[in-house]
């Protein structure tokens, strides 16, 4: 597949390059932030309060209809995310730096969302990874370069990140700029909350760490949300679509934002 960037770029994929440099930087910037004085779990905790933050924004700022259902899936995921952190949470005063990095996360990770699911719809999936990969290389490049940066001591090191960058790294941005515009910004934050489910699962299968009955329900409660939403989207139809109307029916994003149709 031959792909055009600099037809591209001129297109308006700047603009998705911007985002990545900006809102895109800026929430990974607080939540690693946050985590060097606040406990890890009030941090992981408050971050993943960002789909009722989306939800929200959906409903004020694009006038998005939202349905009790999607609500309700929301609180059951919440509620099994504070199983999962709640045993890392210990007692004492939080840390009011820390607090202040990650209070904002939440809120730039679903701006950064919902700017994206209208820009992404434009351009192919590998020209929104480009862009926003680009994008936030741009921004913590001109911050090494002035607060300096910590780069590994041997080959090993520098294998390793090279791989996170060129395999997780670009296959997560890749997948993320081909379902968020097809979503819609709201379904994706629903559903991207299987990655709770996930470390917990990586933490117990490969790093040996205990699976307690807290992560068990808490992981339950938040696949039980996700596939309550995912489910309730699929609208029952009066007859069988012919491949054709398929191929040209735009993405359910376009939908609800030219036709107004619900969003769960």
């Amino acid at each position: 597949m031959h792909l055009d960037l600099r037809r591209a770029w001129q297109g308006g994929a700047w603009r998705i390059a911007l985002i990545g440099a900006t809102l895109g930087a800026a929430q990974t910037l607080c939540f690693w932030e946050s985590i060097k004085t606040l406990e890890t779990s009030i941090a992981v905790l408050l971050f993943y309060t960002y789909p009722a933050v989306t939800l929200a924004l959906d409903r004020v700022f694009f006038k998005q209809p939202i349905r009790p259902l999607a609500v309700l899936c929301i609180g059951v995921i919440l509620a099994g995310a504070g199983l999962i952190t709640g045993p890392g949470l210990h007692g004492g005063t939080i840390d009011v730096r820390g607090l202040a990095w990650a209070l904002p996360a939440p809120l730039i990770y679903s701006l950064y969302l919902a700017i994206n699911t209208r820009l992404l719809q434009r351009h192919p999936p590998l020209v929104g990874a480009f862009g926003l990969f680009a994008g936030m290389a741009v921004t913590f490049g001109l911050a090494a370069a002035f607060a300096g940066l910590d780069v590994p001591a041997g080959s090993t090191g520098w294998m390793l990140v090279m791989f996170i960058a060129l395999g997780p790294g670009a296959l997560t941005m890749t997948l993320f700029s081909y379902s968020v515009p097809r979503l819609g910004a709201s379904s994706f934050a629903i559903l991207a909350n299987v990655e709770l489910v996930t470390v917990v699962l990586l933490g117990v299968l490969v790093l040996g760490e205990a699976f307690t009955l807290g992560s068990a329900i808490g992981g339950a409660l938040i696949v039980a949300g996700i596939l309550t939403h995912a489910l309730s989207r699929e609208a029952p139809s009066e007859s069988t679509p012919s491949p054709a109307s398929l191929r040209s029916a735009p993405s359910p994003a376009v939908q609800e934002r030219g036709l107004g149709g619900g969003f769960s």
